[in-house]
């Protein structure tokens, strides 16, 4: 189906390549009984120590739904340790020895679907994409 360019949703387009790309990392994460998701939350306990969910779910521009459901079976599993956080409300998550060595485990197959996907896209795309979407999530800050 040949549109014109002003037809084609930019929602859809974006979408469409997400699943794709989220499907590749999930493909490689599968052995490890990781989803990119839950890797990402992982991530960004290592780099970021002791957080809340909320503060997750900012740091990753994600919804709520979605972070409780990447956090339940990281928790379940021993990875996550749950804390008194600063207010009765909210807990302070943390990676667990066991939560750190899986995320040093995903590394390697995180590592080489990024470099399928920098050879895939081209010298310079993946600056591109990293700028357009740092761009596209401003729209909303």
């Amino acid at each position: 189906m040949n549109l014109p360019k002003s037809d084609i949703c930019l929602a859809l387009s974006l979408r469409r390549a997400d699943r794709v790309v989220s499907q590749l990392y999930n493909e490689y994460m599968a052995p490890l009984g990781l989803r990119i998701t839950q890797f990402s939350v992982l991530r960004a306990l290592h780099f970021k120590g002791s957080t809340t969910a909320s503060e997750i779910q900012t740091i990753l521009t994600m919804e709520q739904t979605t972070v409780s459901r990447a956090l339940k079976p990281l928790i379940r599993d021993g990875y996550i340790a749950v804390a008194e956080g600063a207010s009765k409300r909210e807990k302070a998550l943390s990676l667990t020895s066991t939560g750190e060595t899986l995320y040093q485990s995903a590394l390697e197959p995180w590592r080489e679907v990024q470099d399928l996907l920098r050879s895939r896209l081209g010298q310079g795309q993946d600056d591109a994409l990293i700028a357009l979407s740092q761009e596209i999530i401003a729209i909303k800050q």
